[in-house]
């Protein structure tokens, strides 16, 4: 009966009405003056789902707060999202810049037909901005146009220098003011000379096009203050102390060849000691540090101050653009922690695994034995193909004149070291793929390595998915789809010890764009996170791209790792307020600094953040419990995983128990059409559209059907007025 009730509502629901028209009204707090709403969508007069063609909604007179618009709609169920952007010149013209978005798994939704009087629909309904089926999670833009920028600059350590000042000042504060180096620059970005005559500018014509703005005002994020998230800079900027602020200051741009920074220094009574330009020649390269010096009003040098710089360019190595249909980047379904497979199978050079870590044979191994993510490693050969693969070097074995080319395959690790072979470090940016594939090489703890572990390269041929160094695409297409990646994008950074982890790298956009394009094209429907140890790295994968959410893996204090000198990642506290105001989903702490203190976690808890664990300490199944039971983490992340106690991947569990669900209650699973570019996702209730019946149970379906099956089952419950379809609790992140 339930079932026929069903499928009779959805068949009426569904039917193509006559024309409605159909009312968005939405409240918008603390909107910027160069600020508007927009509304995107299914329909192709809501854009299609891409942001640049998205409907523009007009302010409501009578409410400032308000922004209302209306479009006629001929199809039943309709989809759309509310953004938040703002318009910036180009040499093309004015460019639409997504500022903040509405990241919910799923869109908002209304069945025209069925919600209409009289052929009008919505017409009562105001919506809050961010705020929908009664969670909140607004995310920021993402760059979209080819020539859009993000130019972020740092301030930390001693970057404030006086000349002649016999005392330390503190409370200094610090504003930065971009502008366009062709365009005559406000009152306020020039410095002022007690002396001499400035030749007169070249006029300008007020209605020229080109004199429009091409960049944003700079926020500013103060990474060392309990609330570290962006904001506007005041009047005379932010407090800054050496050797305690952290400040980061953040400018949107389209010709950044043409931007420069106004700074001025203040006092701590709010007066002008100096001001300085950072000119675009200062900005040349896409990261670097710089050294200023700041003058005077009567243009005599009194100080120093260096600063920091990223240059995030978009990502442009994708044939379609980025859609605003579904998101994966700040959603998460609290669950039981999830339990991840390091390097697959297990680190196998300096520890006993089963298999060879990071192989496509180790891979699947872990999904396995039940594991729900798999963890790997990625960064660039030569060739600059996205390989699978740790350490960032090599040992190549080298015959002497003397010798041969390989050692005897039955020459014993005693012997090696009397044989006549050489062992050379080489970085494996500097070896092609093929190179990598036919050398004899070798883990750098060959030399030193333990019994009972794994080399890297065996003299005799083996398999294909047995072999190191397969590519991140072999990756994406030969390992169970069922088990999620979780995608470390390996990145060289300098140490505390003064050594660099691998010097001359490639250019940071160039690194990235490669590696997500790659992911974007051929992850399908599989779940994806980011991350990374370098906080750069995580800010640009997160600002490139809108699908996929990012972790900030962190170091913190330790005994038993080389830190980096990065300040981002001293400790597990300062990794918490970096992630927060770099709009991340999470934190991945060191299980070394939470077992003398877990207080991290509590606190990324109360910013609604995503925790996950790894490191040595996980090898006990006690410790793995802690984590997992008294700190209530969301992953841990540890090697050998299902061997010691037999698992079952989650999702496939949750899968099965969805469909019983359905089964028993004699309801059809409801179908949707395919979407415009189904993507993966990594998160735990995140999924594509389907794409075909939820009737299929093989394990070739979508890794992320049974969440879907969810999200439609909690729909139908909804709109048929029926109880009993209840998921896991879920929290949206803010």
């Amino acid at each position: 009966m339930l079932h026929r009730f069903a499928t009779a509502t959805l068949s009426k629901v569904m039917s193509v009405a006559r024309p409605v028209r159909v009312h968005f009204a939405v409240d918008v707090e603390n909107l910027q003056s160069h600020q508007s709403v927009y509304v995107v969508g299914s329909p192709d007069v809501l854009g299609a789902w891409e942001a640049k063609r998205a409907m523009p909604l007009v302010q409501d007179p009578d409410r400032n707060m308000r922004w209302k618009g209306s479009i006629m709609s001929e199809v039943d169920q309709l989809k759309f999202r509310y953004f938040i952007g703002y318009n910036l010149m180009s040499d093309q013209g004015e460019k639409l810049i997504v500022d903040k978005w509405e990241a919910f798994l799923h869109p908002r939704s209304t069945l025209c037909s069925a919600e209409s009087r009289n052929g009008e629909c919505r017409v009562d309904r105001v919506d809050l901005f961010g705020y929908y089926a009664g969670r909140k999670c607004v995310s920021d833009g993402w760059l979209q146009h080819s020539d859009e920028n993000q130019i972020l600059l740092r301030l930390h350590g001693n970057a404030l220098k006086f000349y002649k000042t016999s005392k330390e000042r503190k409370n200094c504060r610090v504003k930065m003011t971009p502008l366009d180096v062709r365009f005559k620059a406000p009152p306020s970005g020039h410095i002022s000379f007690s002396y001499g005559e400035d030749e007169e500018d070249e006029e300008e014509d007020p209605n020229n096009a080109s004199n429009k703005c091409t960049h944003s005002a700079t926020h500013v994020a103060v990474l060392s203050d309990p609330r570290p998230k962006f904001y506007d800079q005041e009047e005379t900027g932010v407090v800054f102390n050496n050797n305690k602020d952290y400040l980061v200051f953040r400018t949107h741009c389209l010709a950044a060849e043409f931007l420069a920074f106004y700074i001025e220094i203040f006092s701590e009574e709010r007066k002008r000691i100096g001001a300085c330009y950072a000119l675009p020649s200062a900005l040349q390269d896409a990261s670097g540090i710089i050294h200023l010096p700041f003058i005077n009003s009567s243009g005599r040098p009194i100080g120093q101050v260096s600063i920091e710089y990223l240059c995030v360019r978009a990502l442009t190595r994708l044939d379609e653009p980025q859609l605003m249909d579904q998101t994966y980047c700040r959603h998460w379904k609290k669950r039981n922690a999830l339990e991840v497979g390091h390097r697959g199978a297990g680190n196998s050079y300096t520890k006993f695994a089963m298999a060879r870590e990071n192989t496509i044979h180790s891979l699947n191994t872990a999904a396995k034995n039940g594991a729900d993510y798999v963890e790997f490693d990625v960064q660039l050969t030569k060739d600059r193909i996205a390989v699978i693969y740790h350490d960032f070097h090599v040992l190549v074995s080298v015959a002497r004149r003397d010798g041969h080319a390989l050692p005897p395959p039955t020459m014993t690790r005693e012997q090696l070291d009397s044989s006549n072979l050489d062992f050379h470090e080489l970085p494996v940016k500097d070896l092609k793929l093929s190179q990598l594939k036919l050398l004899m090489l070798d883990h750098l703890s060959f030399p030193q390595k333990k019994e009972n572990v794994k080399k890297l390269v065996e003299v005799l041929e083996e398999e294909d998915d047995f072999k190191p160094f397969p590519t991140l695409v072999e990756a994406l297409t030969k390992v169970d789809p069922d088990v999620g990646f979780n995608v470390e994008v390996k990145y060289p950074m300098m140490q505390n010890n003064g050594e660099h982890e691998c010097d001359h790298y490639f250019e940071r956009n160039l690194f990235v764009d490669i590696i997500l394009a790659d992911v974007l094209k051929h992850a399908a429907n599989r779940r994806i996170m980011f991350s990374s140890f370098d906080p750069d790295i995580c800010s640009m994968v997160a600002t490139k791209q809108n699908k996929y959410p990012v972790l900030f893996l962190c170091v913190g204090e330790t005994q038993r790792y080389t830190p980096f000198q990065d300040q981002r990642t001293s400790t597990s506290m300062t990794a918490v307020n970096f992630a927060v105001g770099a709009d991340l989903l999470g934190v991945n702490f060191n299980s070394e600094d939470l077992l003398k203190d877990p207080m991290p976690v509590k606190k990324a808890n109360e910013f609604g953040m995503v925790t996950f664990v790894w490191g040595e300490d996980l090898d006990k199944k006690e410790n793995i419990n802690y984590f997992k039971k008294e700190l209530g983490v969301d992953g841990v992340i540890y090697d050998r995983i299902g061997e010691e106690e037999r698992r079952r991947n989650v999702f496939i569990v949750e899968r099965e128990q969805k469909r019983a669900l359905l089964s028993c209650s004699g309801a059809s699973t409801p179908q949707r059409a395919p979407s415009p570019s189904p993507v993966s996702s990594e998160n735990n209730n995140t999924s594509p559209p389907l794409s075909a019946k939820l009737t299929r149970n093989t394990q070739s379906d979508s890794a992320l059907l049974e969440e879907n099956e969810d999200d439609e089952v909690e729909g139908l419950a909804d709109k048929l007025n029926i109880t009993g379809f209840q998921s896991a609790p879920m929290v949206s992140i803010k």
